[in-house]
């Protein structure tokens, strides 16, 4: 709780505080009223928490106006009693008690001490009575003969409550000290030894002894109502009727006055509109509230006060929890003090008046009441102004009008936004007033109509074009709301959604956009497309879409970087749009590829139009900062709809199949699809399931080509060149298996054994007396993602036991350029060792120069394609000058590939070009004819070079 809070939360307990401490004070001090309204509370509430009890074992022996009036009149003689008593011992009654004082001696006593001798279970009566000269009291005992033979002695003391009825005894009662049981006990003793009843026999009556008279142990009995009634019989009866009399064997039987006039009733909660009890009537309704265990007590006064103060102080921990509800909710409270008091009844059988909680309760709740109303009205004056306040802060435009629509109040904001003051406003009808500003008056005049007919909130479901006071248009989001029933009129709420909107249509742009090059994407393709071929179906036309993908897009990224491969994607967006028409649909599908998907097309010859097009449009140069021209050519997969699919997934699948297909064609094309590509996707994943299993089964196998000096006409190296030898399939190679190894990763272990079995071959070269020469082994991208493969060269050597110098690593120019800081570090480890490095196919990357020189390069390898046309001059040849003199200005070895005639030796060699490498000298070869090769000088290299010096042997 705040520290600002608590003052008031504070003040608001306080109320309940107040009731719990003065429920307690009047528990503690008991005034009259209070104990006036326990009692009546207890009158009505035992019953209910009374224990179920058994039907009565007593019953009286009435001493009445019959017996009276055939016995004789008052007082019987002692010799009569005698006989009731024989009576009822003959018939076998389990005690009786004697509600009579026979404090004096007659004549008879000795008949009835002998009645009572003969009975043993007869229990005599003692009450208090005053000595002369009124010195105090004395305990009105029998006689002493009478005294000596009785079974007990019990009081018949009854204490009258505050509203001068009867409702308890007290189990011990004396003069002095409480030292005689309740008659009702004593006959019960009497009745059912054990039971807990107190015998008084064996006093003997000795000197008057003065004192006050003491009881202990109250007894609070039930409420008097007819099932705790004993039977009652008139004495005559029982004298008379023996049969009468044994129908009473076993119960306790209870002798008193009842005739009028010789004893004074006892007026009971149940005698309200009878006569009053028969004091007999009372100890053995008593007796019977033992017996069943239906005997009650008061707490004391302080337990009182702690109970009431307990069940008072119960709001105060649930305060936080009253809210509004708990204000209707508060007189449920009442019920808690009866609640409580019953159930302390029922299982303790402790009576607590409640009276005292009850006002502690109601004083509380009153309070509380009074300062929650004052709250509330606090509450409600600081809400009007806030709402007020609201009213004026709040960035919704708010118009407020009457039952009949005019204008009643308009914010701060309305006014901005109409450009009108509120005095000139009030009382118009809103209507005219808004069309103003908006086309959509009317409509809006009708759902108000409705909104205060139907008194229900309603919304406009589109936004307001509103024209503002200063000419901007902006969009509104209208609500209206009656107040309350709706005779109070309504509110108009004008929420402006203008940068909403915007910011939606952003969202949706960009959900559905590449944000790199601002074209759809595949969520809004694939929508576009599914339209498109729902409306080819329907119209009888074709649907395309263009699978294209960027070639050597990668090698772009790995050497300039992934901003000039961005720009480079951009460009080509552009170029794509530009090659279609405005209804078509150019969409980045991911990484460098994109989807053109063309609708509304005739055949297949506008299709090949279009890709035509683009693939002309692409073959131009993108110029960079580094003053390096990029020609970003590409590869088209081609799928008809609904010709090839109906689903737009499906032909998407198909152009891809199409697209890849084209490219290890060579790329640079365009490949409609065809039935016949799934066989081959079904062919690729076999094939890489076979790879799988090729090194476990030998199935791999190195060939050999020789390298040739050209300028001394020897062999000079040779490089390894991988081939599967696949089961049932014969000899394939790389161009067919490798692609297809990198896309399942088992590339690497491919590229560990070739060097493995490079660095093994060359021993055994050297194990059969061959002067070896340095074999270069090509390695994988892959192979140069970490340094695993210096580990995997150091274990090849070490196997072999060759010298360094005679292995060297072949890897390719976009290899190099991947990620340079660790490719250079990565290559350095290898020129540590002594392994040669070489860069295959320079010329078709993007490499940087001032990267080269970073590297422990010792040769570079001109492309083939270069290589091919250099005869006849033209840019191949250019590129090829160029090569070895870069090459040569760095102090590497150039490497031709790919010679394949004499004149392409000749120029190589008027360019002063190392090392030759192709058919003209040798195809690759196996191992065992590559050793015969080896051992003899080939005829090819005995006619000598250009230069006309014959080769020799390595």
């Amino acid at each position: 709780m705040t520290r600002r809070r608590f003052p008031r939360a504070l003040v608001r307990r306080g109320a309940w505080m107040i009731g719990a401490l003065l429920a307690a004070l009047a528990a503690l001090l008991q005034p009259v009223a209070l104990q006036r309204g326990d009692l009546l509370i207890y009158d009505a509430l035992e019953p209910l928490a009374r224990h179920p009890g058994s039907p009565p074992q007593s019953a009286i022996v009435a001493i009445d106006e019959t017996s009276l009036a055939g016995l004789g009149r008052w007082p019987w003689s002692r010799e009569l009693h005698a006989a009731v008593l024989d009576r009822l011992t003959d018939a076998g009654v389990a005690a009786i008690g004697m509600d009579l004082l026979l404090p004096e001696n007659a004549e008879g006593d000795a008949e009835l001490a002998a009645a009572m001798v003969r009975a043993r279970n007869v229990a005599l009566a003692t009450a208090p009575g005053a000595l002369p000269g009124g010195r105090g009291l004395r305990d009105l005992l029998p006689t002493g003969s009478l005294a000596e033979k009785a079974a007990a002695i019990g009081h018949v003391d009854v204490e009258l409550d505050i509203d001068s009825l009867a409702r308890r005894t007290f189990e011990h009662a004396g003069t002095a000290t409480p030292a005689w049981p309740a008659l009702s006990l004593a006959v019960l003793h009497l009745a059912r030894p054990g039971s807990g009843g107190t015998s008084g026999a064996a006093v003997t009556p000795g000197a008057d002894a003065a004192g006050l008279w003491v009881r202990s142990g109250e007894m609070l009995l039930p409420f008097p109502d007819r099932g705790l009634r004993p039977p009652t019989y008139s004495a005559l009866a029982i004298l008379r009727d023996a049969q009468l009399a044994d129908s009473l064997q076993g119960k306790a039987v209870f002798i008193g006055a009842t005739a009028a006039g010789l004893a004074a009733g006892l007026a009971t909660p149940g005698s309200q509109n009878a006569s009053p009890m028969p004091a007999v009537e009372f100890h053995a309704r008593a007796f019977e509230a033992a017996r069943n265990g239906q005997v009650y007590r008061s707490a004391s006064p302080t337990t009182a006060a702690a109970f009431t103060l307990m069940i008072v102080a119960l709001p105060l921990l649930a305060y936080p929890l009253i809210g509004i509800a708990g204000v209707i909710a508060g007189g449920a409270f009442l019920l808690l003090p009866l609640l409580a008091s019953g159930v302390v009844l029922h299982f303790a059988h402790v009576w607590i008046g409640p009276s005292a909680a009850l006002m502690g309760f109601v004083l509380g709740y009153a309070l509380w009441l009074a300062l929650f109303l004052r709250h509330t009205r606090g509450s409600l004056q600081r809400s009007r102004l806030g709402a007020d306040a609201t009213l004026r802060s709040i960035t919704d435009a708010v118009i407020t009008v009457d039952a009949d629509r005019r204008i009643v109040l308009i914010n701060e904001v309305a006014e901005k936004l109409t450009g009108t003051p509120l005095a000139r406003v009030r009382g118009q009808a809103v209507a005219p007033f808004l069309a103003q500003f908006c086309s959509d008056a009317n409509e809006i005049d009708e759902l108000l109509q409705s909104c205060l007919q139907g008194q229900q909130a309603v919304r406009l479901s589109e936004p307001v074009t509103w024209r503002s006071a200063d000419g901007d248009p902006c969009a509104l989001r209208l609500t209206l709301a009656p107040i309350g029933s709706g005779k109070d009129g309504a509110v108009l709420a004008f929420n402006d959604v203008t940068e909403s909107i915007a910011f939606t249509a952003r969202l949706l742009h960009e959900a559905t956009h590449d944000p790199l090059t601002g074209l759809p994407n595949r969520t809004l393709l694939l929508d576009r497309a599914r339209q498109a071929l729902t409306q080819a179906k329907r119209k009888g036309s074709l649907v395309a879409l263009l699978f294209v993908d960027l070639d050597r897009f990668k090698r772009i990224n790995d050497s300039l970087g992934h901003q000039w491969g961005d720009h480079v994607l951009k460009i080509v967006a552009q170029r794509l749009s530009a090659a279609i028409r405005s209804g078509d649909t150019v969409s980045r599908w991911g990484g460098d590829e994109f989807i053109v998907l063309l609708d509304n097309v005739t055949d297949r010859n506008a299709v090949a139009t279009v890709a035509g097009k683009i693939i002309e449009l692409l073959d131009h140069e993108v110029e960079t900062d580094e003053s390096t021209s990029l020609i970003p050519s590409c590869s088209i997969g081609i799928a008809i709809g609904p010709l090839d699919s109906e689903d737009a997934e499906t032909l998407l699948s198909m152009a891809d199949k199409a697209m890849y297909r084209g490219k290890l064609e060579g790329g640079g094309s365009f490949t409609f699809y065809a039935a016949d590509m799934n066989t081959w996707s079904r062919d690729r994943l076999k094939m890489e399931g076979a790879l799988r299993h090729a090194l476990a089964n030998h199935e791999f196998e190195l060939f050999y080509q020789p390298q040739v000096d050209i300028l001394a006409n020897r062999l000079i190296g040779i490089e390894s060149l991988i081939r599967w030898r696949k089961p049932g399939s014969g000899l394939i190679g790389p161009g067919i298996f490798i692609p297809a190894a990198e896309e399942c990763g088992v590339i690497r272990a491919i590229g560990e054994w070739a060097l493995h079995e490079a660095t093994a071959q060359i021993a055994r070269w050297s194990a059969e007396g061959l002067r070896p020469v340095p074999v270069a082994v090509n390695v994988s991208a892959r192979q140069c993602s970490d340094m695993s493969v210096v580990d995997v060269i150091r274990s090849a050597l070490a196997g072999s036991a060759i010298d360094p110098a005679l292995l060297k690593l072949e890897l390719t120019e976009s290899t190099a350029m991947h990620n340079v800081d660790f490719v250079a570090t990565l290559l350095d480890s290898v020129n540590r060792i002594g392994v040669g490095v070489a860069i295959d196919d320079f010329g078709t990357g993007y490499s940087s120069l001032s990267y080269l020189k970073r590297f422990p390069i010792s040769e570079l390898k001109i492309d083939r394609s270069f290589v091919s046309e250099i005869a006849g001059g033209g840019d191949d040849a250019a590129i090829v000058r160029g090569t070895i003199a870069l090459a040569h200005g760095l102090e590497m070895t150039v490497v031709a590939e790919g010679v394949e005639t004499a004149e392409q030796l000749e120029f190589l060699a008027s360019y002063e070009c190392d090392v030759a490498q192709g058919f003209y000298f040798a195809e690759p070869m196996p191992a065992a004819d590559i050793r015969r090769w080896l051992q003899g000088i080939p005829s090819q290299l005995a006619r000598g070079g250009p230069n006309g010096k014959t080769l020799r042997k390595a």
